[in-house]
Formats: C-alpha cells, structure tokens, sequence
C-alpha cells in the first residue's frame, strides 16, 4: 500500500464491504441449494411432460451458471480477505502491480489489474475449433 489514496482507513472500509459481500454470496448459495433441493423432491413425487423436463433442464443449467459465478466470486472475495490480513491488499496477484483505488471502489474483490484480469480471463476461456 503505497502513495495511491490506499490508506489503513480505505482498507478497513473495504474489509467491511467484502465481509457483507461474502455473506450475501453465501446467502445465495445456501439458497440455490435449498431451491435444487425442492426441484429435486419435485421430480421425484411428479411425472414431467417434455416441455417440463426441458423447462427443468434449462433451469438446471442456469443453476450452475449462476452458482459457478457466485462460486468464483466468493473465491475473489475470500482471496482479498486473505490479501487484507496479509497487508498486500490492492496490489495484483499475477503482476505485482498496484490495482487502481477506483478498480478496487467498484469491485473490492479485484485481485487483479484491468490488464491482468481480461489476460486471465482469455486464458481461462476454452477456444473456439
């Protein structure tokens, strides 16, 4: 944390932030797991129809999607946590470089710079045949 407006009391404030992040993100989770929990009790007391089961099949896909996001966000979350205890909150994971203090406004779990990140991302992402 140097000179880049990153200061104890903006550090504290963020802390504060992403421990009411995490708790929604844990929130959401328990919550999609109760609703799978309900859909699978569902399936098993009722005989679907094909356009039900392909409803069910959709709504099966964007579950995991979603508890994907909520997942990978959750790991950025607990990441920063981590970064914040060890005093190198705000600075980038991959390159050692400091995050931009308005990065780290509007998303207080970035452990990446911009440039890091949407490298991150290209790598992460599957190519296309």
């Amino acid at each position: 944390m140097s000179d880049s407006g990153i200061d104890e009391k903006f550090v504290t404030q963020q802390k504060e932030r992403l421990l009411e992040i995490r708790e929604e993100l844990v929130r959401v989770r328990e919550g999609m797991a109760e609703d799978a929990e309900e859909r699978s009790q569902e399936e098993q007391d009722n005989q679907f129809d094909s356009g039900d089961m392909s409803q069910e099949i959709f709504t099966r896909e964007m579950d995991a999607t979603i508890e994907g996001q909520v997942g990978r966000r959750l790991e950025d979350v607990d990441r920063a946590l981590e970064k914040i205890d060890k005093g190198s909150y705000g600075v980038c994971d991959d390159t050692g470089e400091e995050i931009a203090k308005g990065r780290l406004e509007a998303m207080p779990e970035a452990i990446r710079t911009v440039e890091a990140q949407q490298r991150f991302e290209r790598e992460r992402r599957p190519t296309q045949p």
